[in-house]
Parts: C-alpha cells; sequence; structure tokens
C-alpha cells in the first residue's frame, strides 16, 4: 500500500486503503466490482488501472534503443562462438534468460562469463547447489593473463524468494555504489519460486517486481544481466521442454537463449567433421527471441578449461 500511495491522488488512495484492497485485486477486480467497494466512478477507475500498469510494467526494449544507448556495451562469454552469435556478448542494460535441461551446460556458461568479466566485477546469486569455487578456480587458472579473477567475483548463496528481494532491492544496489560491475548471474531464478502450492498471480507479481528491479538497475549501472532458467516438459508441438515460469516471466526478459546437449552419435559426427579429437558432448546455444540477434544457433563443448569454440 506504501508504494500506491507514492503515486496515486491521496482522496483515490484513501478510499482504496478504506477498502482494504491490494495491487492485485485492483488490477483483477471487474470495474463494477471495484465501483461497490471504493465508491470511485468508471472513469476514476480506468485511471487506477492504468497508473499501476504504468507503475509496475518493465521498460520497454527495441533494438533502435539498444542501439542509441550511449555506453552501450556486451559483456564477454569467453567462448568465440557464443560472442560472435550474440554481437559480442550479453547485452548490458538488459536480462537475458538463459534455459536449458539439467547437465546442459548453463552453470558453466554464467561461470565463464563471470570470470570474462575481468577487469570489472560480477556478481554470482546461487539459488540451488553451493558455489563451485573449486571449478572456477580451474577455469581462471587456463588465463594466460596473471590475475586472481576470483577475487572479483561477489558471490550470494539463497534460496528463499524473500531473500532474493532483499539481495536485489537493498544490498546490490549498496555494492553497486562502491564497485563497477560487467555481470550478474542469477542460478537459477526459477528454483526460489519452485515449491508446491504455488500461489501462481503471486509468483507472477513477484517476478515482475524482481525484472523491473533488475533492469532499473541494469540501465543505471550498465552491467548484463544473465538468468539461468530450468525447464519444464511440453505436450505441445515439437519442442519436448520449455523455459519454467510461464508466459508473465517470458515477457520479461530482453533476450531468450536455448542451450541443449546433442546425443553421443550427433557429438561425435559433428567432431569428426570438424577434425577434433575430443570425447566431449557437443552443446548447442540456439537464439529463440533478441530484439536485435538473428535466430541462429551456434555449437561449443565444455573442457576442463571452460567453453572452446568449435
Amino acid at each position: 500500500m506504501d508504494t500506491l500511495q507514492s503515486f496515486l491522488p491521496p482522496n483515490m488512495f484513501e478510499k482504496i486503503e478504506k477498502a482494504g484492497i491490494g495491487t492485485l485485486k485492483l488490477l483483477t477486480l471487474s470495474v463494477l466490482d471495484l465501483k461497490k467497494v471504493t465508491n470511485l466512478t468508471a472513469d476514476d477507475i480506468a485511471y487506477l488501472k492504468d497508473a499501476i500498469s504504468n507503475y509496475y510494467k518493465p521498460p520497454c526494449i527495441t533494438c533502435d534503443k539498444l542501439i542509441e544507448l550511449p555506453k552501450f556495451k556486451k559483456i564477454s562469454t569467453g567462448c568465440n562462438n557464443i560472442d560472435n552469435l550474440l554481437f559480442g556478448g550479453f547485452a548490458a542494460g538488459t536480462i537475458t534468460e538463459l534455459y536449458g535441461e539439467s547437465g546442459s551446460g548453463k552453470t558453466q556458461i554464467g561461470l565463464t562469463t563471470a570470470a570474462n568479466s575481468w577487469p570489472n566485477k560480477s556478481v554470482y546469486i546461487c539459488t540451488e547447489d553451493i558455489f563451485p569455487v573449486k571449478r572456477l578456480k580451474q577455469i581462471t587458472d587456463s588465463f594466460s593473463i596473471v590475475n586472481d579473477h576470483c577475487k572479483l567475483i561477489f558471490v550470494e548463496h539463497l534460496t528463499e524468494p524473500h531473500e532474493l528481494f532483499s539481495c536485489i532491492k537493498v544490498r546490490l544496489p549498496k555494492l553497486l555504489e562502491q564497485n563497477e560491475l560487467s555481470a550478474l548471474i542469477i542460478d537459477s531464478i526459477a528454483a526460489p519460486f519452485r515449491c508446491e502450492g504455488t500461489n501462481y498471480m503471486k509468483r507472477a507479481e513477484d517476478l515482475r517486481e524482481i525484472a523491473v528491479m533488475l533492469l532499473a538497475l541494469a540501465q543505471k549501472y550498465n552491467f548484463a544481466v544473465i538468468c539461468i532458467n530450468q525447464v519444464t516438459a511440453s505436450f505441445e508441438g515439437s519442442l519436448n521442454v520449455l523455459p519454467s515460469l510461464g508466459l508473465a516471466w517470458s515477457n520479461l526478459v530482453t533476450y531468450r537463449l536455448w542451450l541443449q546437449k546433442q546425443s553421443e552419435d550427433i557429438s561425435n559426427a559433428i567432431l569428426l567433421q570438424k577434425g577434433i579429437q575430443s570425447n566431449n558432448t557437443v552443446r548447442e546455444l540456439r537464439v529463440v527471441f533478441a530484439p536485435d540477434l538473428h535466430n541462429a544457433s551456434t555449437e561449443f563443448i565444455i573442457t576442463s578449461e571452460g567453453l572452446r569454440s568449435i
């Protein structure tokens, strides 16, 4: 209710407060129902719904706006094939969703991006497993530049939605005032909201608020946000899996990338064709939607040193 008070006319807010109606009901109740409980006119209710929608919706980012950003930059992933696919890397000032099945390599891309954010710093928020320090050290040890990259990565481990809110709303802005970031990786965005008996309308509202805060910070401080997402089974069309969190979350991200593993037979055929002696599994990264990228894909493998183009 305090948020509504900050942008609604005082007389309108008083009637809403007296009726005891929150933001969610204001957006979902019909005009007739709102008239009954608030005694507001139809015009007032229309103004009210528009004001709330405009306040909470994330800013729209199109290709022409991205190009015109004065400090527009890309954050390298450490893999030439992926950087070429993304025209340089992950875009600063935007939210990129990276989704795929377990074991497809999502965390590996997150780790190499964090490691390659040098000389700036990065933030890695873990919501599932403990942060893989040994794997990060293995990747950074392969760099030719002598530098302790691990000291440039801030790590946070949390499991609940309210902890994620607190981190993004309170601790992250304080960190940004004193440090220049290149990337913020959340691994994964779905885990804190995955529980039985989920209130889907409340979850959509929470995700919207998180996305708004992330976009505002990313554009103000010029860093890239990479949200790793889980998948859910698909029973429609030709796709086997879809990203978790549904349509509400889909409308909040700027870029959506799909990562998948190739089968052993296909991997061996691809590596043989390219003349690469390796038993590694080939991974395919595909652009699902983006304001300034082609719907193309690229292939790479994961080695002890990180991501490797093929």
